[in-house]
């Protein structure tokens, strides 16, 4: 692998809660991506586009590309990106009898996978680290505490896709239904967006036994009016639920405010006795950093399930672990030295520990503070009572 080659470029089609058409979720906007957009182009035109193919032969050349800025600095400081990371999953298998890794060469071009923000941002949560374009609750509470605006998190203004783009772009996926071998939706909560339902009743049966269907989701709610989650693993190859998950208890509700921990811990344990396929994924902020031992004893102890540490939270800079105290980081270095390996021989911790090796800016920290009071006073949750340690 080269230090520019990204499969994701060959195989991937990203829209975003605008309609924004990016080389990947993790992508900068530069002049190509404002370009193609819902409102003028279809996903597989852009796909397709003479400018894509010229950035295809650029990362194979070995150029670096300016939409990748994020993975190249990743991996100048940490080693690894989403770059790397996607090149694992998408170019490496492992034999289940010896364990060996098997490199899989050349990618497929003709299948792709399709990444959506498209279809709403309605979201019946307000999880603290969470960027408030991408959920309509949080937007509202953002609104609330900082009225003049909250650009230091990402940009205030916020356009979502229209119903004439949405049914533009729904035409075109069904249009090219055969080149599709998996879907990644997420919201926005999906499983609460009605235009979600809309486009899986719109995939043809004999064309959803072909896809992998991937769901980012909170897990709140289980049915939609008269849908549920077993229409969906009834009718498509296979299904992977991607749960968001950060804490547990109390310290959960607070993070993903104002989850009910009963409900999300009983609608669990309903997919899981119906043999639904379960990634719990964790997003690492400053305030779950200390407690990743225990949550993954936790869901481990009591669902059987292996938590996943794959999520580090860059955005706000204030809520990042590199911030921390040189003397806390030093701590957490000792704590998690012990490699916690996947199913892949992927140590859950390693990019944890990268994270902690990098400079920060421990002056932010106190804008983190004043954050969550506001965030505490807002909720009247107080989240001292919950994190009495941290200040100390």
């Amino acid at each position: 692998m080269n230090k520019t080659y990204c499969p994701l470029l060959f195989n991937e089609i990203y829209a975003d809660s605008s309609g924004e058409y990016r080389l990947c979720c993790h992508a900068k906007t530069t002049e190509c991506s404002r370009k193609y957009k819902s409102q003028t182009h279809k996903p597989f035109e852009f796909f397709n586009s003479p400018e894509m193919e010229e950035k295809r032969n650029s990362i194979l050349s070995g150029k670096k590309l300016r939409e990748c800025i994020k993975c190249y600095e990743m991996e100048d400081s940490t080693g690894q990106s989403y770059r790397t990371k996607a090149f694992k999953k998408l170019h490496y298998t492992i034999d289940k009898n010896t364990g060996e890794k098997n490199i899989n060469w050349p990618i497929d071009i003709n299948k792709v996978t399709l990444k959506l923000r498209i279809n709403g941002t309605y979201c019946n949560l307000s999880c603290y680290m969470c960027i408030p374009y991408n959920s309509s609750t949080r937007r509202n509470e953002m609104n609330k505490i900082y009225p003049e605006g909250w650009d230091f998190f990402s940009s205030s203004k916020f356009e979502s896709v229209k119903h004439k783009e949405y049914d533009m772009i729904v035409n075109d996926i069904i249009d090219n239904i055969e080149k599709v071998n998996k879907i990644h939706i997420t919201g926005g909560e999906p499983l609460q967006l009605p235009k979600h339902w809309e486009l899986i009743e719109r995939i043809p049966s004999e064309h959803a036994k072909n896809i992998e269907l991937v769901y980012d989701t909170n897990l709140t709610e289980l049915r939609y009016k008269n849908h549920s989650v077993f229409e969906i693993e009834d009718k498509f190859k296979s299904v992977i639920w991607g749960v968001s998950c950060d804490h547990y208890q109390d310290k959960l509700s607070w993070i993903r405010y104002p989850l009910q921990v009963e409900q999300f811990e009983k609608n669990l344990k309903e997919m899981l006795n119906n043999g639904f396929r379960i990634d719990l994924n964790c997003t690492i902020s400053i305030l779950n950093i200390f407690d990743l031992w225990d949550i993954y004893k936790y869901y481990r102890n009591n669902f059987g399930l292996h938590m996943n540490f794959n999520s580090i939270v860059s955005t706000p800079r204030f809520l990042s672990i590199k911030n921390l105290p040189r003397k806390t980081k030093v701590k957490l270095l000792e704590y998690y030295k012990m490699p916690l390996f996947d199913n892949r021989g992927i140590d859950r911790f390693q990019l944890i520990r990268t994270h902690l090796k990098l400079d920060g800016d421990e002056t932010l920290l106190n804008q983190a503070f004043d954050y969550i009071e506001k965030l505490s006073a807002n909720r009247n949750f107080d989240w001292k009572k919950l994190w009495p340690d941290f200040l100390k």
